[in-house]
């Protein structure tokens, strides 16, 4: 009878790579307009759904008038036309 003993397996070791960062996309799978910069985290929603960090930002960019800049303007009139097109 032939020797089954475990010592002449392979053994596998297996090291996990480093997590993939999260997607910034929504549920449908479309890329929110406002991402976060570089040195801001991204944010998970609260148990509310509500990722209140970056409404708070939001709010600030409003108030200052710098949250509508012609880049996202641009960006929206050419998705829209994309979107007539077909």
């Amino acid at each position: 009878m032939r020797d089954t003993s475990p010592r002449s397996w392979h053994r596998w070791r297996v090291t996990l790579a480093e997590p993939t960062p999260i997607a910034f996309v929504d549920r449908f799978g479309r890329l929110p307009l406002t991402m976060p910069t570089p040195t801001e985290e991204f944010e998970l929603p609260a148990a509310d759904g509500i990722r209140h960090k970056l409404v708070a930002r939001i709010r600030q960019e409003i108030a200052a008038g710098t949250y509508d800049t012609e880049e996202k303007w641009l960006a929206a009139e050419e998705k829209l036309f994309r979107r007539i097109e077909g």
